[in-house]
């Protein structure tokens, strides 16, 4: 009898080891990079907020410092309460160099109706250059937004979940925050919209270009609809941006027969998806999703190969704490998935705002998680 329950009782126990296990991460959580420094003591409150502000904004004047090989940056925030109990906090994340405020106010005001604070900010320059206009690594340009969403975490975040929604190089941002910069310790929900195109910068800038990139393959983990077709090489002004922001003027350059190999180097050392194990994938306390122009009826540029080399990195749904890539048809230009359709026909802007609303809850234990 003791034999046999003994027996059991081991049996048993492979067995919940087995299933704790599968519930591990596949990838080991990793040390975060060092981020800079924003003095509460320095914000200055403005008369009045920018151009392109949420209407009734308070905005605040600020400066990330100390990111490591990085100057000093200044920045705009915008802060609008939704008046009464706050149910949380969402912080939108711009594309290009973040200097103009986030452009749809319909996903704002979305949130705002149910209780959402919600922070919009700007940078007085472009946050990818690591020196004022010029740049040489994009990585650790990335410490300034990073340090930026940690500051919102300890001093404007009071209640409830801290989520993000982010477009394009935000997403990249986004992106980089989460697997370089510990920012799957706070951020509960994080909806990344037509990026992170700075996935793999190499793949984006080599010369010749590589092929297409099939985004969402069959049977890849989260994908929501067929897999498509989309070019991985930057296109239109892109090239002279990252040329610039990466130190590297010789991105996708037509005129050069092949680019360097140590330009090659580096744009990959800079990349989210480095090809090191160093970077996290892990964000167990983090719901991610991720909205992508299909080339279905859409003008197609590389945001859904860049943001796919990020999203091939996610095989386990122990990876995160919600888990979905979203094939968007008909999009109003390359990346403005807003516009678009989901496979269930829903538009983007309603797809989106409502996965927000039902995904942005409290995940982090905190002094400030009511």
């Amino acid at each position: 009898m003791f034999r046999s329950v003994n027996w059991l009782l081991s049996a048993m126990g492979w067995v919940f080891a087995a299933l704790m296990l599968c519930a591990l991460p596949l990838h080991a959580q990793k040390s975060p990079l060092p981020l800079g420094t924003i003095n509460p003591g320095t914000i200055r409150r403005l008369q009045s907020c920018p151009v392109g502000y949420y209407g009734g904004m308070s905005c605040f004047r600020g400066r990330v410092e100390n990111c490591p090989n990085t100057a000093t940056i200044g920045f705009i925030y915008g802060v609008e309460d939704p008046g009464g109990s706050i149910a949380g906090t969402v912080v939108f994340l711009v594309g290009g160099g973040g200097e103009n405020a986030y452009q749809n106010s319909d996903f704002a005001r979305a949130y705002l109706q149910q209780g959402f604070q919600i922070i919009y900010f700007t940078w007085d320059s472009d946050w990818e250059a690591t020196d004022g206009n010029n740049g040489a690594s994009i990585k650790a340009a990335a410490c300034r937004p990073a340090t930026f969403l940690n500051f919102v975490d300890q001093n404007l975040h009071s209640q409830g979940p801290m989520c993000a929604q982010a477009l394009s190089a935000g997403s990249g941002a986004a992106a980089y925050a989460l697997a370089w910069y510990g920012a799957g310790s706070y951020l509960d929900n994080v909806e990344m919209l037509s990026g992170p195109v700075f996935g793999d910068i190499e793949q984006g800038c080599v010369v010749p270009n590589p092929p297409k990139l099939t985004v969402c393959d069959f049977g890849q983990l989260g994908c929501e609809g067929d897999s498509w077709l989309d070019p991985p090489s930057y296109v239109n002004g892109d090239p002279g941006l990252v040329g610039r922001w990466s130190g590297q003027p010789s991105c996708n350059n037509s005129q050069n027969k092949d680019t360097s190999q140590l330009a090659n180097a580096l744009w990959k050392q800079m990349s989210i998806v480095d090809g090191t194990d160093n970077p996290s994938f892990d964000y167990p306390h983090t719901s991610m999703a991720a909205w992508l122009c299909s080339s279905e009826d859409s003008q197609q540029n590389n945001s859904a190969a860049e943001g796919e080399y990020f999203y091939q990195q996610f095989t386990s749904f122990g990876q995160t704490a919600g888990y979905s890539v979203t094939r968007i048809d008909h999009c109003n230009g390359p990346e403005d998935v807003s516009a678009g359709t989901t496979p269930q026909g829903q538009s983007g802007l309603t797809a989106i705002s409502n996965h927000m609303l039902a995904a942005c809850i409290n995940r982090h234990v905190g002094k400030h998680r009511q």
